[in-house]
C-alpha cells in the first residue's frame, strides 16, 4: 500500500510538473537560445582560432562579457578563473564555470582541456549547447552515424531525450538548460559517490550553485 500511495503522489507531481513546464515555467525564463546563438557566434567572428595568437580562454570571457552586455552584470556572473570546477555525468569529465543559476535556468561555460565522452542523462529540461570552440559529436540510440556540431551551432537536447556525446580535446561551449533545474542536481553529484569522491569539487558546485540560485530568487527575484 505505501508503495501505491508514494507511486500515485509521484505520478501526480510529475503531471502537474510537466505541465507547468510548457505554461508557466518559460514565463520566468530570461534568457533565449537563439539570442544567446547570436552573441556567440558574434564573438567567434572576432576570433581567429588558427592564428597563433588564438586563445580559448580569452574567447571565453568574450563570451561572458558578450552576455553580459545584453543581459546585464545582475544576471551573468563575473568570468573568475578560481570558480572553474571539474564536473563528473554521465561517465564523462569536464570543466565548467557558472555564468548564472536559477530554479528554471542555469547558463555555464563547459568543456574539456583532454576531450570527454559519456552519457547526456535524461533532464526534465531543454538543454542549448552552443559550440565554441572544437567539435562536440552526439547520437540517438538508433544513429549510425554521429551529429556533428562545430563552433557556432547548436546542440537542442530536448526534454526526456538522451544522446551519446563527446567533445573533442580542448572543446568548449556554452550551455543554457531552461526547465527544473533542481532535477538535474542529481547528475552532476551522482558520479561523487559512485566513483571519483571528489568532494571538494562537490563542495564547490552546491556552494556556488547555490550561491546563485538564492541570489537571483532573493536579489533579482527571478524563479
Amino acid at each position: 500500500m505505501k508503495c501505491l500511495f508514494f507511486l500515485t503522489v509521484f505520478g501526480i507531481l510529475g503531471y502537474l510538473m510537466n505541465s507547468v513546464f510548457y505554461t508557466w515555467l518559460p514565463t520566468n525564463y530570461i534568457f533565449d537560445p537563439k539570442t544567446l546563438n547570436e552573441i556567440c557566434n558574434t564573438v567567434l567572428a572576432t576570433h581567429n582560432s588558427s592564428s597563433p595568437d588564438f586563445s580559448t580562454e580569452a574567447l571565453l570571457r568574450d563570451v561572458r562579457d558578450g552576455l553580459a552586455a545584453h543581459y546585464g552584470d545582475e544576471y551573468i556572473n563575473k568570468y573568475i578563473e578560481e570558480e572553474w570546477v571539474f564536473n563528473n555525468a554521465g561517465g564523462a569529465m569536464g570543466q565548467m564555470i557558472i555564468l548564472h543559476a536559477s530554479v528554471t535556468e542555469y547558463v555555464i561555460l563547459f568543456g574539456s582541456a583532454v576531450g570527454n565522452e559519456g552519457h547526456t542523462g535524461v533532464h526534465f529540461a531543454d538543454d542549448y549547447f552552443t559550440i565554441l570552440h572544437g567539435f562536440q559529436y552526439a547520437a540517438l540510440p538508433n544513429a549510425t552515424l554521429p551529429e556533428v556540431y562545430a563552433p557556432g551551432m547548436t546542440h537542442h537536447l530536448k526534454k526526456g531525450y538522451a544522446k551519446q556525446y563527446a567533445m573533442s580535446q580542448g572543446a568548449f561551449a556554452l550551455e543554457l538548460a531552461q526547465g527544473w533545474i533542481p532535477c538535474m542536481l542529481p547528475f552532476g553529484f551522482l558520479d561523487t559517490f559512485s566513483s571519483t569522491l571528489d568532494l571538494y569539487t562537490l563542495y564547490r558546485t552546491v556552494y556556488l550553485t547555490g550561491r546563485d540560485m538564492i541570489k537571483n530568487l532573493i536579489v533579482n527575484r527571478k524563479f
